[in-house]
């Protein structure tokens, strides 16, 4: 017997710069994959705890200790990359899991519940609000509401990088 075919295995690297820091020593980086990986997300939800699912399988957010991982269909985005070079082992790391997943399906029961997002507000408590633009948006009501949508990550925030228990009551409400 034949073994499957992976479900990513063409893709292209590009790393991007944080947009709020110019020349700042943290790093994300975008796979974008060449065929629509849709179909994994329920099975990624059934493993990854605490993930955020969208019920129309448009995306799933996971972290793995400090770095966040997004799924889309033709898109892997992978934050907190502390070194250029590091960012084709995280996502090299992220799709081997994420096909590893994939050859295991059958013996996974796929999770369609979708995760409900915090409310904006909620989030905005937690953040420092000083409207600072550290993190390339106007206000923290702003990124609050890119935190809600999977647009950011709570470490985008420089100020709230430091606060720790922010961070882990963020981290409860599942952003």
């Amino acid at each position: 017997m034949m073994a499957e075919k992976p479900l990513i295995e063409d893709y292209e690297i590009e790393l991007e710069d944080p947009a709020c820091l110019p020349g700042a020593p943290v790093y994300a980086a975008k796979a974008h994959i060449h065929n629509d990986v849709s179909e994994v997300m329920p099975y990624l939800n059934a493993v990854f705890e605490r993930a955020r699912y969208g019920t129309d399988n448009r995306y799933i957010i996971w972290k793995e200790g400090h770095r966040a991982y997004a799924l889309r269909p033709h898109e892997l985005a992978v934050s907190m990359i502390w070194e250029r070079q590091q960012a084709h082992e995280f996502v090299q790391k992220a799709i081997a899991r994420i096909n590893e997943i994939w050859e295991r399906r059958d013996e996974i029961t796929p999770d369609y519940t979708p995760k409900t997002k915090p409310k904006v507000l909620d989030i905005l408590k937690l953040l420092p609000k000083t409207n600072c633009g550290e993190c390339g948006l106007q206000s923290c009501m702003a990124f609050a509401a890119e935190l809600v949508e999977g647009n950011r990550f709570a470490e985008d925030c420089p100020p709230l990088a430091e606060d720790k228990e922010a961070l882990a009551r963020l981290e409860e409400l599942g952003v």
